[in-house]
């Protein structure tokens, strides 16, 4: 049995494939499986796939399905990982070289079950230096829960996945956000390990910067309701009170802001704010923000969205 899984969906990225194995396969911690989940792609992306699976026979499992997106194939992943910890990787991303030998040496030296690390965002292949785990909690499960939500910068027992059945959100995005804190549910043994061991290279055609107007952006209901679920009769309310602040009340809001088609998007979060947490602005987390955040918050909980517009320097409703 490996000590590691790495799992990797794929889905019409031929383009980076061999940039993306080439920093998995050169790692310095060699106790690995490669689990590759090709998601139904329609270009040269299972091709290149079956070259590196031949090459490397006993490094690389390779599963092919219909698309159903990325949760679809990380949950498959789940299901054919062997080995004790697992990993996640997107297919467009690329690892430092000794990412996993640090991390998986820090979560067996200090008896973890997850570990998370900092990443480099890479932008027209410029790494750029920024904060992501900046946030002060009492503890490392609260600063988990409403910390960086995305499972590729983390190492994580595969027991926590497989023995309390979680499992990515599928058919939504947001997927990461609906998952990944919920593991804190089941284990309290996390730690942060503050050196940059992945690079995660940002694109301007993502959903979360595209131009036009797309409705998959309303997933982000779904998946705060899933945590909703989740947290609302545990110790971790507080946590989720500010997932709610920071991921619908200014995040989502300011993606709404931007088109037409968004504006009432923005008065039915303010609605779900009022009706669930009305008292947010005591929120521990919240008070630790900027006061542009605050006013940001503040102005979206009362709608209003002309004197934003003008704040922010832009109507593209």
């Amino acid at each position: 049995m490996p000590k590691l899984s790495v799992i990797v969906p794929i889905y019409n990225a031929e383009k980076y494939i061999e940039r993306c194995l080439k920093s998995i396969l050169s790692q310095t911690f060699k106790d690995l499986e490669i689990i590759l989940v090709n998601d139904g792609s329609t270009d040269n992306s299972q091709e290149i796939i079956e070259k590196y699976s031949s090459k490397y026979p006993d490094l690389i499992k390779f599963f092919a399905k219909e698309n159903g997106g990325q949760a679809t194939a990380r949950n498959l992943g789940i299901e054919k990982a062997s080995g004790e910890y697992i990993a996640f990787v997107d297919i467009d991303d690329y690892l430092e070289l000794d990412a996993y030998e640090k991390a998986i040496e820090y979560i067996e030296k200090n008896n973890l079950d997850i570990v998370c690390f900092d990443f480099w965002e890479v932008i027209n292949g410029q790494k750029v230096d920024k904060e992501h785990y900046g946030i002060n909690a009492n503890d490392n499960a609260r600063k988990y829960i409403v910390s960086e939500s995305s499972p590729v910068n983390k190492v994580m027992k595969a027991e926590i996945f497989k023995k309390n059945g979680v499992r990515f959100l599928e058919n939504y995005i947001y997927e990461d956000l609906a998952t990944m804190p919920i593991l804190a549910k089941y284990t309290s043994n996390i730690g942060f390990l503050s050196e940059r061991l992945y690079d995660y290279d940002i694109h301007e055609n993502s959903t979360m910067r595209q131009k036009e107007y797309n409705s998959k952006l309303e997933n982000i209901f779904v998946a705060v309701e899933r945590l909703y679920k989740e947290f609302i009769d545990t110790e971790y309310v507080e946590e989720l009170e500010y997932i709610y602040i920071e991921h619908l009340l200014h995040a989502a809001n300011l993606r709404f802001l931007a088109y037409k088609e968004g504006q009432n998007n923005i008065d039915k979060i303010s609605k779900i704010m009022k009706e669930k947490f009305p008292n947010w602005r005591k929120n521990r987390y919240y008070k630790m923000q900027s006061l542009k955040y605050k006013i940001i918050c503040n102005l979206f909980y009362y709608k209003q969205k002309n004197l934003l517009r003008i704040i922010l320097g832009g109507n593209n409703a």
